[in-house]
C-alpha cells in the first residue's frame, strides 16, 4: 500500500465518505437519519408554519398532505423504488410538500417577475435612445422594477429590446414556460429521471428564479450542459459573471476545444450586436457595475445574501480566489460541482435562485437521507447557505453508489459515466484502469 499525501488524502475522503454515508446512524431496521432529517426541515420552515393558503395554516397542510401522501404509497405498494422503505418515502413526501406549500405562498404574492420587467423596462428605455445603466450610484432601490437598471452585457439589449415591444401578458407566460423548461432540461443534464426533473422544479431556489423572471434558470442550464458540451460554461459568463467562472474548468480538464467553441461564440454575439449597441454601451455596462458595487454598501439590501455585505472588498475577492483554487484541486465532474459552488460565494449580490448552482454537488452525497435532508433544511432563508457549505463536503468525500432513497439511484451521481465503471464491494467508484472516479 502506497504511502504520503496522496494516499492520507485519499484515506481521509473515504473516511469523510464513511460519515457522511449515514450507515453508522440506524437503531436495528430503523434508519435514525429520517426522523433526525424531518425534525430538521421542520425546524427550518418554523417561520412558515402559521401562514395561511387558503384560510388554513401551513403547519396544518404539511402534516396532512404528507399523511395523505405516505398513506396513498403504502396502500400501493411497489409503485417506486422509495416504496420498498415508507419512512423514507415519508422524508422524501415530507420534504416536497413543504416546497410545494411554499411555492403557493410564493405564487399568492403580487409583483411577481420582477427581474424580468426590469429587463424589459431598462432595455425598453434603450430603445428610446435612454440609459439602461446606472449612471451614479444610489442611495435606494428604484420605486418600480422598470425604472431599475440593467446588469447584463449590451449584446442582451437587443432580445429584451425586441421583447419589450410585444405584448406583455404573451411575453411573461412564455418566458415562465422558457424558464422552467431550462430547469427541467438542466436536471435531465444532470441525469436525472423524468420524475425527479419534475420533483425539483418545486424546489424553492428554482421556482423563487422562474417566479421572478431570472434568467438563472437558463444559466443553470448551461451549467449543467458543459459536462458535455464545455463551451456552454464561456456563454454563461455572458449572463453573470460568476457564473462564468466555472469556465476554468475547461483549462483544468484540458478542454481546449470547448474552450475555444465558447470563445468564438460569445464573440461572434458581440461583433453581431454592435453595430446595435455600440462601444458606448460596453463603457456604460462597466461603468454601471462600478456604481452598483458603490451603491451596495448605502443599499445593503442590494447584496442579498452575498457574503460581500460581512466582507471589505479585498477580504471578499481573496475568499473567492480561495474557493476557486480549491476547487480546481478537484478533477472531473467533482471539479465542475465545486466551480458551481465556488461561483455562489464569489456573488457579490446573491439571490435565492443562485444556490441552484450547489445541487450537482449534493447529488454526489451516498445517503439519500441526506440529500433530502440537506435539500429540505436547506430550502428557504439564511439557511440556503447549508446547500453551499454541505455541497463542499460532498464534493471532498470519496465517491459513492446513490442508495435507493437518493433521487439518482441507479447512477454513479450527476453526469452518470457509461455503466463501462466497476464498482468495489464498498461502493467506491473506480476507473476501469484501477484509479479512482472523478
Amino acid at each position: 500500500m502506497s504511502e504520503g499525501p496522496g494516499s492520507f488524502f485519499d484515506g481521509a475522503r473515504g473516511w469523510v465518505a464513511e460519515i457522511v454515508s449515514l450507515r453508522f446512524a440506524r437503531m436495528g431496521p430503523i434508519q435514525l437519519a429520517v426522523p433526525a432529517g424531518m425534525a430538521l426541515v421542520a425546524a427550518a420552515f418554523f417561520d412558515q408554519l402559521g401562514r395561511p393558503i387558503g384560510g388554513v395554516p401551513f403547519g396544518l397542510w404539511w402534516v396532512v398532505a404528507t399523511t395523505a401522501a405516505v398513506v396513498s404509497l403504502r396502500l400501493r405498494s411497489g409503485v417506486s423504488p422509495v416504496a420498498r422503505s415508507w419512512p423514507g418515502f415519508a422524508l422524501v413526501a415530507w420534504v416536497v410538500v413543504a416546497w410545494l406549500l411554499f411555492d403557493v405562498l410564493l405564487w399568492q404574492q403580487t409583483n411577481h417577475l420582477y427581474d424580468l420587467d426590469v429587463y424589459l423596462g431598462s432595455a425598453g428605455r434603450w430603445l428610446a435612445g435612454g440609459q439602461p445603466y446606472m449612471t451614479a450610484p444610489v442611495s435606494a432601490w428604484p420605486p418600480t422594477p422598470g425604472q431599475d437598471f440593467f446588469l447584463y452585457p449590451p449584446p442582451l439589449l437587443p432580445l429584451f429590446g425586441l421583447l419589450s415591444k410585444l405584448p406583455n401578458a404573451a411575453v411573461a407566460v412564455a418566458w415562465v414556460g422558457l424558464l422552467v423548461a431550462c430547469a427541467y432540461a438542466a436536471f435531465r443534464a444532470l441525469g436525472l429521471r423524468p420524475l425527479w426533473s419534475l420533483v425539483l422544479l418545486a424546489f424553492p431556489p428554482v421556482m423563487i428564479g422562474v417566479e421572478s423572471g431570472n434568467v438563472a434558470s437558463l444559466t443553470f442550464l448551461l451549467f449543467a450542459l458543459a459536462y458535455r458540451a464545455g463551451g456552454s460554461l464561456v456563454v454563461d459568463g455572458m449572463f453573470k459573471v460568476q457564473s462564468g467562472l466555472a469556465s476554468l474548468w475547461l483549462v483544468r480538464t484540458g478542454r481546449w476545444r470547448g474552450l475555444m467553441f465558447g470563445l468564438l461564440a460569445v464573440g461572434a454575439i458581440a461583433i453581431v450586436t454592435l453595430p446595435l449597441v455600440g462601444v458606448d454601451a460596453w463603457r456604460a455596462w462597466l461603468a454601471g457595475l462600478g456604481y452598483r458595487a458603490e451603491s451596495q454598501p448605502a443599499v445593503v439590501s442590494l447584496f442579498g445574501f452575498s457574503e460581500a455585505r460581512y466582507l471589505p472588498g479585498p477580504a471578499f475577492v481573496a475568499v473567492s480566489v480561495s474557493a476557486v483554487a480549491l476547487a480546481l484541486v478537484f478533477s472531473g465532474r467533482r471539479g465542475l460541482a465545486a466551480l458551481g459552488l465556488a461561483s455562489i460565494l464569489a456573488s457579490p449580490s446573491l439571490w435565492p435562485h443562485g444556490f441552484v448552482f450547489a445541487l450537482p454537488a449534493i447529488l454526489m452525497f451516498q445517503s439519500g437521507a441526506l440529500v433530502w435532508l440537506v435539500l429540505g433544511a436547506g430550502a428557504t432563508g439564511p439557511s440556503m447557505w447549508l446547500l453551499f457549505y454541505a455541497g463542499w463536503l460532498a464534493v471532498v468525500a470519496a465517491r459513492r453508489l446513490p442508495d435507493s432513497l437518493h433521487p439518482m439511484a441507479g447512477t454513479d451521481g450527476p453526469w452518470p459515466r457509461p455503466a463501462a465503471l466497476r464498482v468495489t464491494r464498498r461502493g467506491t467508484f473506480r476507473e476501469p484502469g484501477g484509479g479512482p472516479a472523478t
